[in-house]
């Protein structure tokens, strides 16, 4: 019975101490900044403050990156006369920068949006009224259901996706410039992981594709010889640019560290076909 009676004395003794209180969270007042058509993005520091690391909520673009609380870093490359900085995430795997500072200017990128951003005025009243622990605690939350780390992940397939449908896009605009149906396809085991998330893949591999829309769009003769001639792109990564036709089959050869490479494409057509 003694012990009953201790056991329900703790209780009580317990229940009337104060609850611990949680934590704070560790940051900053934060700077709202807002866009021409109601565009709003939330900058809050994060503690401590010289790691440069920040939480951005962006607002009102109507794109995905709404809502999202997603962790940046500040990167900073300012000369003695000009403040440049951005802030910068992980988007599908690869450094994105939907906040860039040039002097007095803020600029807020956002897919679908401008390709050059749109201008972004710090707002004092908004930013009184932030409340950073609000943003943190949201943040917690995507963090914690996965939300954000599914965003943040690499996602290989989703992006060879981008680049064939690019490269379809620009080889169905040739095909209609020299009256031809060629079909084409991008080498993806030629192209390793770190240079698909550093480089433009697409962007390499059209350049064949850019040159023969050029010089069919000036020459019949042109629309004859590539009908005639090429029946299939191929477009791989290697060490240096090397195009190559073989049989019906044009195999062009591409790296980042080349250049001219349009120009290095008219050339040789000009030359082999």
């Amino acid at each position: 019975m003694r012990v009953v009676i201790a056991v329900a004395v703790l209780a009580t003794l317990l229940g009337t101490l104060p609850a611990r209180a949680a934590p704070p969270a560790p940051v900053e007042a934060g700077k709202v900044f807002v866009g021409p058509q109601g565009e709003q993005v939330a900058v809050v520091p994060l503690t401590p403050r010289e790691q440069k690391k920040f939480l951005l909520r962006i607002q009102g673009t109507g794109s995905v990156l709404d809502n999202l609380v997603l962790p940046y870093t500040v990167n900073d490359w300012s000369s003695l006369s000009t403040l440049r900085q951005s802030y910068t995430t992980q988007w599908h795997g690869k450094d994105y920068s939907p906040l860039v500072v040039v002097g007095k200017n803020t600029e807020l990128h956002f897919p679908g949006g401008p390709g050059n951003g749109i201008a972004v005025l710090f707002d004092e009243a908004r930013s009184q009224k932030l409340k950073p622990e609000e943003v943190y605690a949201q943040h917690q939350q995507q963090t914690q259901s996965g939300q954000l780390a599914k965003l943040m992940a690499f996602d290989r397939k989703a992006e060879e996706a981008v680049h064939d449908t690019a490269y379809a896009e620009a080889l169905q605009l040739m095909n209609t410039f020299c009256g031809t149906s060629a079909a084409g396809t991008i080498d993806w085991a030629t192209i390793t992981e770190p240079v698909l998330k550093a480089q433009n893949i697409s962007r390499y591999c059209v350049f064949p594709l850019t040159a023969l829309k050029a010089m069919c769009d000036v020459s019949e003769e042109a629309r004859r010889t590539v009908k005639a001639r090429i029946q299939h792109f191929d477009c791989r990564f290697g060490a240096a640019l090397e195009p190559a036709l073989q049989g019906d089959r044009f195999v062009w050869t591409t790296t980042p560290e080349a250049s001219n490479q349009e120009k290095a494409a008219t050339r040789y057509f000009k030359k082999n076909l």
